[in-house]
């Protein structure tokens, strides 16, 4: 348990997103249950579409926003759980089998299984972030959540491998180590944030998580309490912010702000006769402005946000998970932009709603409630620490996998001699 806490039974959050850093510091009060105690964010300008382009940067920000959340407990942080500052996540399922002879099954008996389908991960240098058992069957019997005494012969597990390329991994634990800080697990996003903000009831039944970043998007499906599916869109937020500043030949930084104050998935007769004020690229912004109607935005925005649902939809109906999907959830600061639930439930023909922390326990409100977008990776990496680093039966933990091919191959072979 050590060696994911700092001292004093903190837990520390760490989320290195493309438009700032977020730390949370919770206090853990038992396996269960870790009650905030500080946080803090800071701008970040080193990432692109979640992928590190410049370390000084970063590690400027995460300094600062440790420093933030360091400075409600004045103690030192130095390890952390942190979100995986990568461009891209790969998910696939792997099964594999153990003959039991019509014994009962032990936890040997799962150790070996698990091992074995950790056996048949293709041998690449990619990261492997996490191996999720995500059901086990035995004989005809099918989603078995406890398979230990139970009786029979052909024993299987599916196993969800999420891996990542090397390199960026890489660079966040240059950005990490230049920051003076040791990380215990790296975790997808898409996780984290489904921790975070889902009810037991929408993980059950089967939920996808749609955090929109601002350069990039994660989707992770929730079936049956586990995430059976994560990847990442190389696409977020400022695909939008980069159309308006284009359009109207503003600066990011305006387009940016004319978004988050203007902006809606939702046309409306109104609109046509609201002017909203543009200041020009290169000019004296106190002086070279253009009115334009706010309808005439919401049609740039609009396309944007339509064609990013049907990459979404698209990519779940390939993958064959869109048809258990029963809800979805928008997490992240591009959930905030107003009619965006609306606009998600027509393309994907589904239930859709704005993620909230659930068992949020902040009762002195370290973070305010209009940031919660912004920490809702940070409150799932919380979740992530208590309930799987710490409390998860062993037949249901997320288990890390050997990326080398020959420790793999004898882990492996100790395992089933």
């Amino acid at each position: 348990m050590s060696q994911f806490l700092n001292d004093n039974n903190l837990i520390a959050a760490l989320d290195i997103g493309t438009s700032k850093t977020s730390c949370v510091l919770a206090y853990l009060v038992n396996e269960n249950k870790a009650v905030i105690v500080g946080a803090g964010s800071f701008q970040n300008t080193g990432v692109k579409k979640s992928r590190i382009d410049a370390l000084a940067p970063v590690i400027d920000s995460v300094r600062h926003a440790v420093a933030a959340a360091e400075e409600y407990t004045k103690e030192r942080i130095k390890t952390v759980v942190a979100t995986a500052c990568v461009e891209s996540l790969s998910s696939e399922i792997i099964q594999d089998n153990l003959d039991l002879g019509g014994r009962e099954v032990t936890q040997s008996d799962i150790n070996r299984l698990i091992s074995g389908a950790q056996g048949k991960i293709p041998v690449t240098d990619d990261e492997i972030l996490h191996c999720i058992p995500i059901d086990y069957s035995l004989d005809s019997r099918h989603s078995i959540a406890d398979p230990r005494g139970l009786t029979g012969n052909k024993f299987s597990v599916f196993l969800n491998t999420i891996t990542t390329p090397p390199y960026p991994v890489r660079d966040m634990n240059s950005v990490l180590e230049q920051s003076h800080l040791s990380c215990s697990k790296k975790v997808a996003a898409p996780y984290a944030a489904g921790l975070a903000c889902l009810t037991q009831e929408e993980k059950k039944q089967g939920t996808a998580v749609i955090d929109l970043g601002a350069g990039t998007t994660g989707i992770g499906v929730f079936y049956e309490d586990q995430l059976v599916y994560a990847t990442q869109l190389p696409s977020g937020g400022d695909v939008i912010t980069q159309r308006i500043a284009k359009t109207f030949r503003t600066s990011l930084n305006h387009a940016e702000k004319i978004k988050t104050l203007k902006g809606s998935c939702l046309p409306s007769l109104a609109y046509e006769h609201e002017e909203v004020e543009i200041p020009l690229i290169g000019e004296d912004e106190n002086v070279s402005v253009i009115r334009i109607p706010r309808a005439q935005l919401i049609q740039e925005i609009v396309p944007e946000i339509e064609e990013l649902f049907r990459k979404i939809k698209d990519l779940l109906e390939q993958n064959r998970f869109y048809d258990i999907c029963m809800n979805f959830v928008l997490t992240g600061g591009g959930a905030l932009l107003h009619g965006i639930n609306e606009k998600a439930a027509a393309v994907l023909q589904c239930n859709v709603r704005t993620g909230q922390p659930v068992n949020l326990f902040d009762k002195k409100g370290f973070i305010p409630a209009h940031t919660y977008q912004s920490y809702m990776c940070c409150i799932g990496l919380l979740h992530y620490t208590t309930h799987i680093l710490l409390n998860t039966p062993t037949h249901q933990r997320d288990v890390s996998a050997p990326g080398n091919k020959i420790v793999r191959f004898f882990r492996w072979f100790l395992d089933n001699s």
